[in-house]
């Protein structure tokens, strides 16, 4: 989430950005330098402030957009931000980039879906905005054609490789698509495309979704397993649901939601003792 005065790392800027990387675009960024009162800005005038926003007031100007619930109202300025920075960021992403697309997840209606979809699908995007912009396709819950997706399970960066598998799940693909993912060398992969083959029922990912439970049981990993666990492991995540407090409501609302005797009755024994805490 945007924090109000989080600081993003400052290069020193000079001219023409020159410590942001080299640039492909004409032109650069204009700089805004009056930031005056800008708790006092009117949501429409908040909204054309950060459009021309810059390094010392970007993060603050989100946050607000963040903190007032703006919705479509916020996104021209921020898709306005965005393209003002078009040809830069190319060796590393910059904050007023990473700003502009976390701003726009954190809305995430469908006015702010559709920009996202656009910047994906944009020829120029710089392989490095590649991780930033898939993470916010992520956030929303994007529907992508899985013909986009594909070439992204088999990029160089992990991170990338990992989101693809996340974003593929929407498009159903064929379970030897996600086999692919759990051999990968990087855990984050594998643990990405387990969970995807999981939630789709592919029973293969069972034995890997176990032993990522056993080693990190997190939300997404349980509800995973658990549209593919048979009695042992349901019996074995009742157990640890009784005995680690952090999932228990989460694990009592799946068992409630499978609906059998034993998932009924250790939703049960779960929800009593948390009553008696």
């Amino acid at each position: 989430m945007i924090s109000p005065r989080a600081s993003e790392p400052s290069p020193e800027q000079g001219d023409l950005f020159e410590d942001r990387g080299p640039c492909y675009g004409p032109g650069t960024p204009q700089q805004d330098m009056g930031d005056g009162n800008l708790e006092g800005l009117s949501d429409k005038d908040l909204v054309e402030k950060t459009a021309k926003a810059t390094l010392s007031n970007v993060d603050l100007l989100c946050a607000m957009i963040v903190e007032r619930g703006l919705g479509d109202i916020a996104v021209p300025g921020l898709v306005a931000l965005w393209n003002r920075f078009k040809g830069f960021g190319i060796a590393t992403p910059l904050p007023e980039q990473k700003l502009a697309l976390e701003t726009l997840s954190v809305i995430g209606n469908e006015a702010a879906k559709k920009e996202i979809s656009k910047i994906l699908a944009a020829q120029d995007l710089p392989d490095s905005l590649l991780p930033f912009v898939l993470q916010a396709a992520v956030s929303v819950g994007l529907n992508l054609p899985q013909a986009q997706i594909l070439p992204w399970l088999e990029h160089d960066a992990p991170t990338v490789r990992a989101q693809a598998f996340t974003l593929i799940q929407s498009s159903n693909p064929q379970r030897s698509t996600l086999e692919i993912g759990f051999s990968d060398p990087d855990p984050s992969v594998r643990r990405a495309a387990l969970t995807a083959a999981g939630n789709l029922g592919h029973t293969s990912a069972r034995a890997g979704l176990l032993a990522e439970f056993r080693k990190n049981p997190t939300s997404q990993t349980i509800q995973a397993l658990l549209s593919i666990a048979d009695d042992d492991i349901t019996v074995e995540i009742g157990r640890y649901a009784l005995e680690n407090p952090p999932h228990q409501a989460l694990i009592a609302s799946e068992f409630e939601e499978l609906d059998t005797p034993k998932t009924q009755k250790l939703a049960q024994r779960i929800n009593d003792q948390m009553k008696q805490r």
